[in-house]
C-alpha cells in the first residue's frame, strides 16, 4: 500500500513539474518585493526633507548677479542731469519738404490790387464754376464762366485794373472781346461794341476808358451787359472774388 501511495505521488510530481516549478518561482518573487518595499520605506522614514517654504525663501533671497544688476539699472539715479535728445535725422529736410499752410481768402485778397466793375451796374447772372446753368439763348445747359453786369448799350467801359492789352478780337459767341493782363491774371471784357478804343500791345491804367457795351451773341436773350471774365493759370476764377 505504501510503495502504491509513493508510486502515485512520484508519478504526479514527474506529470506537473511545471506547475510547481512556477509557483516556487512567484513565492520567491514575492518575498523578494517584500523585503524591497520595507527596506525604501525604512529609508525614507531615516531621510529628512527640506521645508518647501524654506527652500522658496532663500532662492527668493539669493538672487543670480545677472538680475540683481538688472534691477540697478532699472532704479531711479539721483542727481543725474538730463542730456537733451538730438533731433532725428533728416528732420530739418523733413520739415522744408511738409506741405507749407495756404494764405488764407483774407490774405490773399489782401494781396490783390484794387479791382473795380468795368460799369456801374448790377450783377444779373453769377459765375457757376463747374454747375451747369441754363441759357435761354441756347436753349441748353451749360456753364457760366463769368458774371454779367447790367449797362445799356453805348454804356462806357473802363479797365478794372491796371494791365496790358493782350487781344482785341471779335468772337462769334461772345461778341467784342478785349483782354488784358496785369502778370497775375487776364481780365476778359466781352460783349464790347466794335468801336473799342485800345489796341494789342497798349500799357492801361485802371478806370482808364476801354470801349462802350455793345451785344454778346451767346446771351441775347438776356438784358444789354458786359460780361466779364478773370483767367489764373489756365482755369477761371470767380471776378466777385475780387472785387473791393
Amino acid at each position: 500500500m505504501k510503495k502504491k501511495l509513493f508510486g502515485s505521488l512520484g508519478q504526479s510530481i514527474r506529470t506537473n513539474w511545471v506547475i510547481v516549478l512556477l509557483s516556487l518561482c512567484v513565492v520567491g518573487a514575492g518575498a523578494l518585493s517584500f523585503y524591497t518595499v520595507s527596506d525604501i520605506n525604512e529609508k525614507l522614514k531615516n531621510q529628512q526633507l527640506p521645508d518647501p517654504d524654506t527652500v522658496v525663501q532663500e532662492n527668493t533671497e539669493q538672487q543670480p548677479p545677472q538680475q540683481q544688476q538688472a534691477e540697478e539699472v532699472q532704479k531711479p539715479q539721483q542727481n543725474v542731469p538730463l542730456k537733451p535728445s538730438a533731433p532725428p535725422q533728416n528732420a530739418e529736410a523733413a520739415a522744408q519738404s511738409a506741405p507749407q499752410p495756404s494764405a488764407s481768402p483774407e490774405a490773399e485778397k489782401e494781396s490783390r490790387k484794387d479791382f473795380v466793375l468795368p460799369v456801374e451796374g448790377k450783377i444779373v447772372a453769377a459765375f457757376s464754376g463747374n454747375e451747369l446753368v441754363y441759357n435761354k439763348t441756347m436753349d441748353d445747359w451749360r456753364t457760366h464762366n463769368g458774371i454779367d453786369i447790367k449797362a445799356p448799350a453805348g454804356t462806357a467801359v473802363q479797365a478794372c485794373c491796371d494791365g496790358t492789352v493782350t487781344a482785341v478780337y471779335q468772337d462769334g459767341m461772345l461778341g467784342c472781346v478785349v483782354e488784358t493782363d496785369n502778370g497775375s491774371y487776364t481780365v476778359r471784357y466781352c460783349g464790347l461794341d466794335s468801336g473799342v478804343s485800345v489796341q494789342k500791345g497798349d500799357r492801361i491804367k485802371q478806370k482808364q476808358p476801354i470801349g462802350k457795351v455793345g451785344e454778346i451773341p451767346l446771351e441775347m436773350a438776356a438784358d444789354s451787359h458786359i460780361h466779364l471774365e478773370i483767367i489764373k493759370d489756365g482755369q477761371y476764377k470767380n471776378p466777385d472774388s475780387y472785387l473791393e
